[in-house]
């Protein structure tokens, strides 16, 4: 699991190093010059609840947040150490996020997706790591600088309207470019015993 999470954290901190570094590419001489799309941004995210009652036959946990809000949550099948955890004990989440977005190479076509998950050892406190990583070709086909939106077309056929987080962005491509979108989603979640 620690190799899992070393690896996933690897990767997020690379995203954000890339996003530091803007290398120039040279114009096009066909066309008038535009400037480089390159979009690159991660963030990550930790919160703790204390388990407050485990009901192993419907696997429904009650937690409270340390902010003193509570919230259910249905644990799957999957987590076999359930049975290990208690009332009081405090749960750790960290939800990291990366994503880049570029123009796609003259004929590019990605529809790729893939899933990590691992798990704490059996008999010990429930735990696990996941990562999931999204890669997927987009054709503009509209862009409205006013609303600063974009509609996209995926590679898997399927059309959305997504807002811009920066405007500029869309100065830098056209109705019918190609681009890529990476997506990578980590989470981790541990149990650490009850809060002394």
């Amino acid at each position: 699991m620690k190799k899992i999470l070393s690896l996933a954290t690897m990767t997020l901190c690379a995203v954000t190093l890339m996003a530091c570094a803007q290398p120039e590419q040279p114009s096009s001489p066909k066309e008038e010059p535009r400037a480089e799309l390159k979009v690159e941004r991660s963030e990550v995210k930790t919160g703790v609840a204390i388990v407050e009652a485990v009901d192993l036959k419907t696997r429904m946990v009650n937690l409270r947040s340390l902010e003193g809000r509570p919230f259910t949550i249905h644990v799957g099948k999957e987590a076999v150490n359930l049975p290990q955890l208690r009332k009081g004990d405090r749960v750790e989440v960290t939800y990291g996020q990366a994503l880049e977005v570029r123009m796609a190479e003259p004929g590019e076509v990605r529809n790729e997706t893939e899933t990590v998950i691992g798990r704490a050892k059996p008999g010990a406190k429930p735990g696990m790591i996941g990562g999931k990583e999204t890669t997927i070709t987009a054709t503009i086909l509209d862009i409205d600088k006013a609303k600063e939106m974009a509609t996209l077309k995926m590679a898997d056929g399927v059309v959305a309207a997504v807002k811009v987080q920066n405007p500029a962005n869309l100065d830098k491509v056209k109705v019918g470019d190609t681009i890529v979108i990476n997506y990578l989603e980590v989470m981790e979640i541990s149990v650490k015993g009850k809060k002394r």
